[in-house]
């Protein structure tokens, strides 16, 4: 599998020169399976990026995959110009939480009076398909099988973990998590689905401050990065990539980060926008 960054930002998107190094999109991810399967993570601003790489490929099936709905995960929906094309089809796969699921969350946002084009008026082929449950398996065009849980997040959120069955690589995706209000509960179930059937090749999480930070972020629903490498260690994951940057967070502040980063865990990387990572 091959991961693409389109963004990792975390809650709101950041721009200037400072923050060019690391990128200042919000979190969207595009996965491309051994067999040429695309599955998008979120759709944050970074979905423009993300839209780009997707238009090199041929046209056809897209599954979209939430792990929430707050707006930085959704505001690069508008910003996805495949859904103007008839030749592609999205199909938009996300949990349901109190506040309602993935077509609550998407038909909203895009109609009048947040966009001017409603979703009933795009050209492309629009499917949802909500998850009966977080630690349920899909499986897509046979070959991916995604399984999730869920995480400590304002609202809910849900972490997954996508396993080839064909190239045997796998990787788990977890943004938005406050590691520290876990239940024991959610931690059995992280754990588990960072460990089991063997630990994933690759970590992508939620590394939005450090520890000493901790008492400002409180109930934010965010992950220190000591806590994310710690994580890694545990569950035998070898490869770890650190996002959900905070959006006053400049390149300066981010490598100065990832020098402490890696002195812990030289299989540990902060994330920069618009890079390709093969799984």
């Amino acid at each position: 599998m091959r991961l693409f960054i389109g963004g990792m930002r975390g809650s709101q998107p950041a721009t200037g020169g400072a923050f060019e190094e690391f990128g200042g999109d919000t979190t969207s991810l595009l996965l491309i399976g051994s067999h040429g399967e695309r599955l998008v993570f979120d759709a944050g601003t970074g979905m423009r990026a993300v839209a780009r790489e997707l238009a090199r490929t041929e046209p056809g099936k897209v599954t979209l995959l939430f792990s929430h709905y707050h707006l930085d995960h959704l505001a690069g929906l508008m910003m996805n110009p495949l859904f103007y094309r008839r030749d592609w089809s999205f199909y938009l796969i996300g949990p349901t939480f109190a506040d309602g699921g993935v077509r609550d969350a998407v038909t909203r946002l895009l109609a009048p009076p947040y966009w001017p084009v409603s979703w009933e008026r795009m050209d492309a082929h629009l499917e949802w398909v909500a998850l009966p449950r977080p630690d349920g398996l899909l499986i897509l065009r046979q070959n991916l099988q995604v399984r999730g849980c869920l995480v400590p997040h304002p609202g809910g959120c849900v972490a997954y973990r996508i396993d080839d069955a064909d190239d045997g690589t796998s990787l788990v995706f977890a943004t938005d998590l406050e590691w520290a209000q876990r239940t024991a509960a959610q931690e059995t179930e992280f754990l588990k689905l960072c460990r089991e059937p063997k630990p994933a090749d690759l970590l992508v999480i939620d590394a939005h401050f450090a520890e000493a930070d901790g008492e400002a972020f409180v109930g934010w629903g965010h992950t220190c990065w000591e806590d994310c490498l710690a994580i890694a260690e545990s569950t035998g994951i070898g490869r770890a990539l650190l996002g959900h940057h905070a959006p006053d967070a400049n390149d300066e502040a981010l490598r100065a980060r990832e020098e402490h980063v890696k002195k812990r865990n030289a299989g540990a990387a902060l994330a920069r926008a618009g890079q390709w990572t093969t799984i």
